[in-house]
């Protein structure tokens, strides 16, 4: 029986090769691709800190790394991930290095958390920073994305109310 594989497009973190190496470490790097028409931008993960996610906008691109990963890949990436509350889950269509379309699995962060920009920590910063030169990806696009969450007033994620029970 053959195990269903997935194609998975990763843009932050998941970019870092060694950190996939502990979370899913069957995963196999298949090539640098683009997606085209979003930008990458850095929201709030819920606990104040900025993590990357991908948003609709003509004429933007974002660079990523394009992985193969199998069920006990993609449980760890959705439990890493936080999904799904935080991240959903999409199809997307990137361009590999040879000029192909293909539909690959995105993940994409949920309302309200990315309607919130929030600045990234160092550490998360730089590892994303550090899988953009493990796979020859120009770096400076997560930099300006780290810059306009600094420059953009902070908000607070919406908190529901609790309903009155009283009678």
């Amino acid at each position: 029986m053959k195990i269903k594989e997935k194609l998975y497009f990763a843009y932050g973190s998941n970019m870092n090769t060694n950190q996939m190496a502990l979370r899913c470490p069957d995963a196999q790097v298949i090539d640098t691709v683009r997606l085209e028409n979003y930008r990458l931008v850095f929201r709030s993960n819920g606990g104040g800190k900025g993590v990357a996610t991908i948003l609709p906008e003509q004429g933007s691109f974002v660079d990523g790394v394009l992985w193969r990963i199998f069920p006990k890949d993609e449980q760890s990436l959705d439990h890493y991930e936080g999904f799904p509350v935080l991240y959903g889950k999409e199809t997307v269509s990137v361009r590999t290095s040879d000029g192909k379309q293909i539909p690959v699995m995105a993940y994409t962060m949920n309302a309200p958390y990315r309607d919130v920009p929030a600045l990234p920590s160092w550490e998360y910063l730089n590892g994303i920073i550090t899988g953009c030169w493990q796979h020859q990806i120009d770096s400076w696009p997560v930099q300006k994305a780290a810059e306009n969450a600094r420059q953009t007033p902070s908000r607070q994620i919406p908190v529901r109310k609790k309903q009155n029970r009283e009678r």
